[in-house]
């Protein structure tokens, strides 16, 4: 099937990358830790306020359709 075979070579790529990830994130300091998990926080906001605003400048759908129903 080629959906699995789609899904084990990616697999095969990825599983090394989050692997080193895991290990790298297990090393780290409890104080170095909790600095990514702020700037992750930061990161997180920061995009929902740009969300937010651009999504308050867009124009709404106009709403009603193609025509009336009959």
């Amino acid at each position: 099937m080629p959906g699995y075979r789609r899904a084990y070579k990616t697999v095969k790529v990825v599983y090394p990358l989050v692997l080193a990830a895991y290990r790298r994130w297990d090393q780290l300091s409890a104080e170095e830790k909790e600095r990514y998990r702020q700037q992750a926080k930061r990161y997180s906001k920061q995009a929902y306020v740009y969300a937010r605003d651009t999504a308050a400048k867009a124009p709404l759908p106009k709403r009603g359709g193609k025509g009336k129903r009959r």
